[in-house]
């Protein structure tokens, strides 16, 4: 038994499946939903497609990069922007923190339809977006996960008691913590 979907588990299983990756990028100006061939599918309600009419179409992922010492995991997804004001939109730094999600699923040859549910592998939000001018413009997306924002050295406060009452007015549980003697970061070297 695998953490699959039983039907997309047994359509793997079988002698030939027809899969596909799917990317989500919730961005500012619009949500992109983009699939790794040219095919248009809907999953969960959403259609996803192999361009974006005015936004362009996925390129490739380069290869997970599991974090070590002050390093979170990370990954680098490519797009090609479909004009010079799609790379602009693609790239605009205000893209950065934008969730992402990278999923895997089968299709239905003789219905076009999803097979059971995608696996959504990754979820993770931009770091940093790079527009890469040339003959074969594209834009690149360093992506990473939940873990990144624990290596920010004011992550801590979170824990102070005026950002506490920030969030819960009135809530004064951290106002009676005794005996902590230093502040410890998350991600950093002591």
């Amino acid at each position: 038994m695998t953490a699959l979907h039983p039907a997309f588990d047994a359509e793997l299983a079988g002698d030939r499946a027809t899969i596909f990756g799917a990317l989500r990028i919730a961005l500012p100006a619009a949500t992109l939903r983009l699939l790794d061939g040219s095919a248009e599918i809907d999953i969960d309600g959403e259609t996803y497609a192999g361009e974006d009419a005015v936004l362009g179409s996925w390129d490739s992922i380069e290869e997970f990069e599991d974090g070590t010492g002050d390093e979170a995991p990370g990954i680098t997804v490519k797009l090609l922007p479909a004009s010079d004001s799609a790379a602009a939109t693609l790239a605009d730094p205000a893209v950065q923190g934008s969730p992402v999600m990278i999923g895997i699923a089968a299709r239905d040859d003789a219905t076009g339809l999803v097979i059971g549910e995608p696996e959504w592998f990754l979820s993770a939000e931009i770091d940093v977006p790079v527009h890469i001018a040339g003959r074969e413009p594209r834009v690149e997306y360093d992506c990473v996960g939940g873990m990144e924002s624990l290596f920010f050295n004011d992550e801590g406060i979170r824990l102070a008691q005026s950002f506490h009452e920030q969030v819960w007015p009135g809530e004064l549980g951290h106002s009676h913590a005794t005996g902590v003697t230093e502040n410890v970061y998350w991600g950093l070297e002591q």
